[in-house]
């Protein structure tokens, strides 16, 4: 009950930021799954992947990316991390650290070889703040993150790549019923958010 209360609360708060933004959002920095994955598995070696047909219909052929991201109405596309062209100039516009495969739980997806667990997508986003502060100073920055877009798309793997995954987590199935699981998950989640 109190997760699905932050939760409104936290989509509220950002519709309405969206909603009476003064000009457009200056910079997107999205955190996930493969549901918003623009890319970065391509430069990882991973089984999730989406650099093959029918993936990119949008863009005229497979890019990597599982979303387009085309209706947020933002300028240009957010960049994957790890692309070579996720540096300079670029990174004042956002950055996209999200990885399929990717999940809250450090061990998550591990049946897909190489992903980019939150914990790696929140070091890759101290990364960008530094490269940002080094570019335009430290109140500039801070100006920037406040008006900027941030998104989380994560859980779903811990649940289907993880927990009810019979080959991988058998026997902790049997140990932890699900509401343990989903309190531990919440609990980590939380820590990783502060």
């Amino acid at each position: 009950m109190i997760v699905r209360t932050v939760f409104q609360i936290v989509t509220v708060k950002v519709l309405l930021k969206i909603c009476f933004a003064k000009d457009v959002i200056p910079a997107n920095f999205v955190f996930g799954d493969s549901l918003v994955d623009a890319g970065n598995n391509n430069y990882i070696a991973s089984l999730s992947k989406a650099n093959f047909v029918p993936n990119g219909i949008d863009f005229g052929g497979p890019t990597g990316r599982f979303t387009n991201g085309q209706e947020l109405g933002l300028p240009g596309f957010t960049p994957p991390y790890l692309s070579p062209t996720a540096r300079g100039p670029v990174v004042l516009q956002g950055i996209n650290y999200a990885s399929g495969g990717g999940g809250i739980l450090n061990h998550t997806g591990n049946i897909f070889g190489g992903r980019i667990n939150f914990d790696a997508q929140l070091d890759n986003f101290e990364n960008t703040r530094q490269d940002i502060i080094s570019t335009i100073g430290v109140s500039a920055t801070l100006e920037l993150l406040q008006s900027s877009l941030f998104s989380v798309t994560m859980g779903s793997n811990d649940f289907i790549n993880n927990y009810f995954t019979p080959i991988v987590s058998a026997e902790e199935q049997k140990l932890v019923p699900p509401q343990v699981f989903v309190a531990s998950m919440i609990a980590r989640f939380k820590l990783q958010l502060t």
